[in-house]
């Protein structure tokens, strides 16, 4: 807690007290204060920091129970609980650079990174690239990493003008293909079309992801445009089903 933590309480407010405890521990959590699965004080000690009723506290807690900010072991404190992990497909900023906004570290290991032809099984890399069957595509397939723990496997098909070159420096844990776009092709990514459906995890994708076979996923695929309108990327996402949602805003 900081030095000013007993001053957080208005009881001039017409803001119930308990709302404004659990808004200073939201606020806490939110800006990395409290730590995913790190203890936070116990009942007690928050009465007393506050000089409010434990009643009071408890009724925080519960609210921050109920929306999925905290868990509880019994015998042993309540805890910081690890939130969904939002990408914003619709923002074009890529996995790397969404997921490091939410403040965890990301990287990557390369699965496979290949120049290929025509085959059946790449059709829909294809018609999303709308390249012509008699030319070869770049394949990149990555397992994505949220601090240590694996969180998803992206495939991401690409044009041999703008690909070629990432085979070569792919392999940097930390690299980002949008990134690399914008800033050494000059490509500016304009928008994305993209379709999300449930899966279940079979035994290789449950291997890599860490996760039990026939988990929930989410499978996402699609293709990203240029501003000229040009397909740029085709990509598949296996997502990890309880740590990802997509936020979406729709305007009339």
């Amino acid at each position: 807690m900081s030095s000013s933590a007993e001053h957080i309480i208005d009881r001039d407010s017409y803001t119930p007290i308990y709302i404004q405890l659990k808004e200073y521990i939201k606020n806490q959590i939110s800006n990395k204060r409290f730590l995913p699965d790190q203890r936070i004080p116990s009942e007690n000690e928050l009465s007393m920091q506050h000089q409010i009723s434990r009643m009071t506290v408890r009724q925080a807690i519960k609210e921050l129970e109920r929306e999925g900010l905290i868990y509880i072991r019994k015998g042993e404190g309540t805890f910081v609980k690890k939130t969904s992990n939002t990408q914003m497909l619709i923002k074009l900023d890529g996995f790397s650079t969404e997921m490091r906004k939410l403040g965890y570290r990301v990287f990557s290991r390369v699965l496979d990174a290949t120049e290929t032809g025509y085959h059946t099984k790449y059709e829909t890399a294809y018609e999303g690239l709308r390249e012509d069957r008699s030319k070869q595509i770049v394949c990149l397939k990555r397992l994505r990493f949220l601090e240590e723990s694996p969180f998803a496997i992206e495939t991401s098909y690409l044009h041999t003008q703008t690909g070629t070159n990432l085979l070569k420096i792919i392999h940097d844990k930390e690299f980002s293909i949008y990134r690399y776009f914008e800033e050494k092709l000059s490509i500016n990514l304009a928008r994305a079309e993209h379709t999300i459906e449930p899966i279940l995890a079979d035994k290789t994708i449950a291997e890599l992801l860490s996760v039990q076979e026939g988990s929930p996923l989410l499978f996402i695929r699609g293709t990203t445009y240029s501003s000229k309108g040009y397909p740029v990327e085709y990509i598949e996402g296996i997502y990890k089903g309880n740590q990802y949602r997509l936020e979406i805003e729709i305007k009339r």
